[in-house]
């Protein structure tokens, strides 16, 4: 085992490793509840739905994670926040997708993310219903279920597949006719949400996704795992990716910049 005080000396790779073991735990518990008939389902302040699964996935990392190293910060959705100043921190999703979780649509999945130094440095999204796992560490390029991935190389917007969430209701996002006068430019488009869409650019399944309103834990491993796939990620108004600014737009590079343009208008 690593000892807690060689943290910062740890490899993106090593961070990797980590995150995985994390991930086979996640999708273990997943696993157990999505077959449960008797799922314990909440609702949080914001009126969004949370299932003990959720709570039961996040404690069992962050106990994981903690125990090896305690100095580390942990950002995560369902408790708070841990050692906040470390140069270190594990942001974790414990369930992205948790209406589909609870309505038994099996695309969901665990979000892991290390951030050093305000950089993340390596990230996993994983679910264990469906046997799939995303992961990317820095300057390592992004696998999927272990085989490379690349995003795609269709070069004009109008040639696209494009990716976003809901239009209407609690889950709608962004402004809706800038939103819909973006996707009128492209051949095709999938309202598919979550963190999937952003995977599906990585894979080379369409070219751009786009979504707003989010929390840190919700797109902390898309940026590196989109970046090593070859693609570009900022937010929504091109500037610089932040996972803490709220939005994201992803896609395979060949138009970014229209696509910014496009939705700006």
């Amino acid at each position: 085992m690593i000892t807690p005080h060689t943290n910062h000396d740890i490899t993106a790779t090593d961070w990797l490793s980590i995150l995985d073991q994390c991930a086979n735990e996640a999708d273990e518990i997943a696993k157990y509840y999505y077959e449960s008939s008797t799922l314990k389902i909440s609702e949080k302040s914001d009126q969004s739905p949370v299932t003990e699964a959720d709570k039961k996935i996040e404690d069992v990392i962050r106990q994981s994670i903690c125990n090896q190293f305690p100095e580390i910060g942990v950002i995560g959705e369902e408790f708070p926040e841990k050692n906040q100043d470390s140069e270190i921190k594990l942001i974790v999703d414990p369930i992205d997708g948790t209406s589909n979780f609870i309505r038994g649509i099996p695309i969901f999945g665990t979000l892991l993310a290390i951030e050093k130094d305000n950089v993340i440095i390596a990230g996993v999204i994983s679910n264990g219903v469906s046997n799939q796992r995303w992961a990317a560490a820095k300057e390592k390029g992004a696998t999927y279920n272990g085989t490379k991935i690349q995003v795609s190389e269709v070069e004009v917007i109008e040639d696209s597949q494009a990716f976003y969430g809901s239009l209407y209701g609690r889950e709608a996002r962004g402004d809706f006719e800038k939103l819909t006068h973006l996707l009128s430019k492209t051949k095709r488009q999938r309202g598919i949400g979550d963190f999937m869409m952003h995977m599906w650019v990585a894979m080379g399944f369409g070219e751009f996704g786009i979504d707003f309103g989010l929390q840190p834990w919700d797109i902390a491993p898309i940026g590196i795992i989109l970046e090593e796939a070859g693609g570009v990620v900022t937010a929504v108004n091109g500037k610089p990716f932040d996972i803490y600014e709220g939005t994201i737009l992803s896609s395979n590079g060949k138009f970014h910049d229209k696509l910014v343009a496009n939705y700006a208008i």
